[in-house]
């Protein structure tokens, strides 16, 4: 267990990680005219390095999460974080759209390995009894990226240039890199240590198929509202981007919200709390339809649902982290593939689902959807 001041740092440089990961993974959003102006292309071959990230973030979870559990962590962190910024470099540097899919993919690289490590080290670290509250802390980081990242990436590249974000990060990511480097190694490096336990072994742990199903339901249904969210929001309310784009603010919010009171999920239970979250979820999803018919109703139901959304991301991490630490990253790399998973996927449903039979579809699948993994984690909330 590291000294309070040791624990600190280490939580603090957690936070910047998943900062860094989220606010890569929204930061072309708002700037893909720009780029790809910048790189004589059309907006389509740019959201194609969106998918080179996903793609590539999937894979590294699923094929090199499993090096977590062997490996100290410090060369782990060092080691991706210099990946990282080296993908950060070449997208900021790229002549072609190409360079930029090619950086994309090695921060992705990074990234598959980079967020099992960064929640299997926050409950690891974390004092006894405090597990929810330490991964609530760590996960504050992708509110961060909501509502500091994406905005300062914009205005760099409206005042500067889309290429100087990218430094930016690139630079974060090197001191990063640097930070882990200097913190003393987590644990002893054994020579001729145990490998852990095999993915089909892990599987047969009880509760984890029902863990990664809810991580199934959950993402899609979260990923597919969210992207068309903001244009039903437009075509309904009449409203400019700018305004529709405030859900992901109190969106973002929402989701901080929730890490400043995640101390008592440790106190109540994990497993006993979680079927109650996810059914708060699926509550909201399901007056979704009603909730934005006026633009303040869009914003409390985004508020609301960045809060239980908290609960709904942090709990199944946790709860899977407890499973069997001795494989800890492993099982945190697989649920990182299955969110990929559902990242491509939900948009694919409901985006259907829309197209057939407008956004009171698409909220009735996720509320079906996130009822799923309410009977799922009800079943085994006393395991």
């Amino acid at each position: 267990m590291p000294n309070p001041l040791t624990f600190r740092l280490r939580l603090a440089a957690l936070v910047i990680g998943v900062f860094l990961i989220g606010a890569n993974s929204f930061i072309l959003s708002p700037i893909l005219s720009d780029v790809a102006a910048s790189l004589n292309t059309t907006a389509v071959p740019i959201t194609w390095s969106i998918s080179a990230f996903g793609g590539a973030t999937g894979l590294s979870a699923f094929f090199l999460s499993g090096v977590i559990d062997r490996s100290d962590a410090r060369l782990v962190f060092s080691a991706a974080f210099v990946v990282m910024a080296l993908g950060f470099l070449g997208s900021a540097v790229t002549p072609v759209w190409q360079g930029l899919a090619g950086g994309q993919a090695l921060v992705g690289l990074a990234t598959g390995i980079l967020l099992p490590a960064i929640y299997s080290e926050a409950v690891r670290i974390a004092p006894e009894g405090q597990g929810a509250r330490s991964l609530g802390i760590v996960l504050s980081g992708w509110s961060l990226s909501l509502m500091l990242g994406v905005p300062v990436s914009a205005a760099l590249s409206d005042m500067l240039d889309w290429r100087t974000a990218y430094f930016a990060l690139g630079g974060i990511a090197a001191l990063q890199a640097v930070a882990f480097a200097m913190f003393r190694p987590s644990r002893p490096v054994e020579p001729g240590r145990a490998r852990g336990p095999a993915r089909l072994q892990v599987l047969r742990i009880v509760g984890v198929r029902s863990l990664l199903v809810t991580c199934l339901c959950f993402m899609s249904a979260f990923y597919g509202t969210y992207a068309l969210l903001g244009h039903h929001m437009r075509e309904t309310l009449g409203i400019s981007a700018t305004a529709a784009s405030m859900a992901a603010l109190t969106y973002g919010v929402g989701f901080g919200i929730g890490g400043f009171v995640a101390r008592q999920v440790d106190r109540l239970g994990p497993r006993r709390v979680f079927p109650y979250f996810l059914a708060s979820s699926c509550l909201i999803y399901l007056m979704l339809l009603v909730a934005t018919q006026t633009l303040w109703t869009s914003l409390l139901a985004t508020l609301l649902l960045g809060f239980v959304n908290h609960f709904g991301l942090s709990l199944t991490v946790l709860l899977l982290a407890q499973s069997k630490p001795d494989a800890r990253g492993m099982l945190i790399g697989l649920n990182i593939t299955v969110t990929y998973i559902a990242v491509f996927c939900g948009p694919l449903l409901m985006s259907a689902l829309y197209a057939a039979d407008g956004f009171g579809a698409v909220s009735l699948m996720a509320a079906i959807l996130v009822a799923v993994a309410v009977i799922l984690n009800w079943r085994i909330r006393r395991i």
